[in-house]
C-alpha cells in the first residue's frame, strides 16, 4: 500500500532525508492535496464518498463540515446515516468537528465512537456537542471563537464597517474590480502562484496548516464559491473562497475557507472582496457567512468540567508576544474577525485527561506546522 505520509512517486524510498525534505520544500500545498488524494485507497474510510455528500447536504450547517468530506487523508467512522471524521497520530484519535449526524443521533454516534477508539479527542465542536461530552465524563475546554455574520440583519452601514466601505472604494477609484468566477474563466495557474507567494509571506513559509484547514483545491468543487481582485490590466491579485454550508439538502451559508493575496497586491485586497461576497450573497438571500475559527479567542472557561492545564496553556498562546510574532498572530487574527461585528459562537476541545499534552502534540502534528 503506498504510504498515507509521502506518494511513492513523489519521494522515493532510496532519497535520503535530506532529499526528501528538499522535495517537500518544492511541493506546493495544491500539489501535495492533489498528490495525497490520488494515493489515497479506496478503503480508506468507512463511509463512501457520495454517501458523505449527502449527509453532508442534510447535516452539514458547521464552519468544518465541508472539509469533513473532502480533505485529504480524513478518516471516516460511521455509515449511510451519519459519520464522525477524523485522523491518527501517535496512537491519538482526533475527531474534526460535529458528527454529520441528526441531531437526534448525535449521542449515539459519539458512544459508539468512544467505544471504538477508546479516548478518542475532539477538536473544534459545538456547544451541542460539547455538552454530550461532558456528560460522557470529557474535560471539556473553549477552544476559540467562530465568527457568522446573520445576512438577514447584518448591515454595512455605520462608523464600525467604514473600514470595509473604504477598502471597497480605494480599489474601485485605482481601477480594480471584483469578479465571482468558476475556473473555466479565470486563470488557474495564477491562482496557484498567488498563494504560493502568499505562503512565502508567513511565518511558516514551507507549509500550511491542515487538518483544521483543508489544503486549497484548484478545480472545480461543488457549490464552492470564488471571488477574485483583478488590476486594471485584468490580473487576478488576491481572491477569496468560500465553502458552502447546508441544511435539510439546502445550501444556508458560506464559510470562508481560503483567503490569499499576492504581496504586490493593495492591502485593502481582502476587505473589498469580503464586502462585495456580503451584499451579493446578503441580496441573494443566503443565511449567514461564517468567517471561522479565532484560536483561543474569547476563553472564559465557566460552563464544564475543563483541563486546568489546557485552559492555562491556550490563555497563554494567545497573549504570548513571542508566538503571536514568530509562529502565528492569534490576537491580530481574532481582532480581524471581531471587527465585522458578528456573532461570536464559542467552540470546544474535549478530552479525557486533566494533562492534554500528548494529544496536543498529535493535534499540532497533523496540521503540518511541526
Amino acid at each position: 500500500m503506498t504510504s498515507l505520509h509521502r506518494p511513492r512517486h513523489i519521494f522515493s524510498d532510496t532519497e535520503s532525508r535530506q532529499e526528501r525534505h528538499a522535495r517537500r520544500r518544492a511541493i506546493s500545498q495544491t500539489q501535495w492535496a492533489r498528490e495525497h488524494t490520488i494515493n489515497q485507497p479506496a478503503d480508506f474510510s468507512d463511509v463512501a464518498p457520495a454517501d458523505r455528500m449527502r449527509l453532508l447536504q442534510q447535516y452539514g450547517d458547521f464552519s468544518l463540515a465541508y472539509s469533513t468530506a473532502v480533505q485529504p487523508l480524513l478518516k471516516h467512522y460511521g455509515d449511510a446515516s451519519g459519520y464522525i471524521a477524523y485522523r491518527q497520530r501517535w496512537g491519538v484519535t482526533i475527531a474534526l468537528g460535529d458528527p454529520v449526524v441528526a441531531d437526534q443521533h448525535r449521542a449515539a454516534f459519539l458512544a459508539g465512537f468512544i467505544a471504538k477508539f477508546q479516548r478518542p479527542v475532539f477538536c473544534q465542536v459545538s456547544r451541542s456537542t460539547a455538552e454530550v461530552l461532558n456528560a460522557n465524563h470529557y474535560r471539556v475546554n473553549e477552544l476559540g471563537v467562530d465568527t457568522s455574520l446573520p445576512l438577514a440583519e447584518y448591515s454595512l452601514a455605520g462608523k464600525e464597517k467604514e473600514w470595509l466601505r473604504y477598502a471597497a472604494n480605494w480599489v474601485q477609484r485605482r481601477g480594480y474590480r471584483i469578479v465571482e468566477a468558476d475556473f473555466d474563466s479565470v486563470d488557474v495557474d495564477r491562482i496557484e502562484a498567488i498563494s504560493e507567494a502568499w505562503r512565502k509571506t508567513r511565518t511558516v513559509k514551507t507549509k500550511e496548516v491542515r487538518f483544521l484547514n483543508r489544503p486549497i483545491v484548484l478545480e472545480p468543487e461543488a457549490s464552492v464559491r470564488r471571488f477574485f481582485l483583478q488590476d486594471a490590466a485584468g490580473t487576478m491579485q488576491a481572491f477569496v473562497f468560500f465553502d458552502p454550508l447546508f441544511r435539510h439538502g439546502k445550501i444556508c451559508g458560506y464559510v470562508t475557507s481560503f483567503k490569499r493575496r499576492h504581496p504586490d497586491a493593495p492591502p485593502s485586497a481582502e476587505q473589498a472582496i469580503m464586502k462585495v461576497a456580503i451584499e451579493r450573497m446578503k441580496a441573494e438571500g443566503v443565511g449567514e457567512i461564517r468567517l471561522g475559527l479565532s484560536p483561543f479567542a474569547g476563553i472564559e472557561d465557566g460552563q464544564f468540567n475543563r483541563s486546568w492545564f489546557t485552559a492555562n496553556l491556550f490563555r497563554w498562546l494567545f497573549s504570548s508576544k513571542m508566538i503571536n510574532r514568530w509562529a502565528y498572530h492569534l490576537s491580530g487574527h481574532a481582532e480581524y474577525k471581531r471587527r465585522f461585528r458578528g456573532v461570536e459562537e464559542q467552540t470546544y476541545f474535549a478530552c479525557r485527561t486533566q494533562f492534554s499534552g500528548r494529544p496536543l502534540a498529535a493535534l499540532i502534528g497533523l496540521c503540518g506546522i511541526a
